[in-house]
């Protein structure tokens, strides 16, 4: 009868089987072979060495993390590219497909953007969530969630109102009403001109200048 053993102690003999210690595996991709050196001594204590090569064979193993170069873009800008992915993938040379759970985004050549025509607006949405999906040629896939931030850049006022646009005749000075101006940006300040010289905007109030008179 003999005892074996083996120099690796990742491995185990048991009832004539070489078998992977519990809790143990191998990585394919870290060492595809590993040499064991087995010894089997009889029972008046001789012993016999042998070497042979285990080979590890590649299993598919999904990606692990997917990463953006970029996450951010300025509102406005309709088909905007945003930023370079990368997957992360134990299989060297695996390729992936990267999909987006957001249609107004997709990842062309490994470019995430924005698609032809869209664009964002940063004062509805200042950040996005978005989830990218990136799925191997095995089927296997690893999702991972990333947020958005969407610039802010000056936009035009988009209205001028008056709460009142009538005034009397013969009376110097009179105030007008009230100007409001409408702008994307919330909390803009604005300076309101008039072509007409007989008129002033002060303190957000559309008045006759001092002096001045209608008929």
């Amino acid at each position: 009868t003999h005892v074996v053993t083996v120099d690796d102690a990742r491995f185990e003999v048991v009832d004539g089987v070489l078998r992977l210690r519990a809790g143990q595996s191998l990585d394919h991709e870290t060492e595809p072979t590993v040499d064991l050196v087995l010894t089997a001594t009889d029972a008046g204590g001789l012993s016999y060495t042998e070497t042979v090569t285990i080979t590890v064979e590649d299993v598919n193993e999904a990606p692990t993390d997917i990463t953006l170069s970029s996450a951010a873009v300025a509102e406005n800008d309709g088909g905007a590219a945003i930023g370079t992915v990368s997957v992360l993938d134990p299989d060297t040379g695996d390729t992936h497909v990267v999909t987006v759970d957001d249609a107004r985004f997709e990842v062309v050549g490994g470019l995430f953007k924005l698609r032809e025509g869209v664009s964002l607006d940063h004062e509805a949405e200042p950040t996005i969530d978005i989830v990218l999906t990136a799925t191997d040629t095995g089927g296997l896939s690893r999702l991972e969630m990333v947020t958005v931030t969407v610039g802010d850049v000056n936009e035009a006022p988009t209205d001028i109102s008056l709460s009142n646009a009538t005034v009397a005749e013969n009376e110097l000075g009179a105030a007008v009403g009230m100007v409001s101006v409408m702008d994307p940006d919330a909390g803009d300040t604005h300076v309101v001109t008039i072509d007409d010289a007989r008129f002033e905007v002060v303190g957000g109030v559309l008045r006759l200048m001092d002096g001045e008179s209608l008929d």
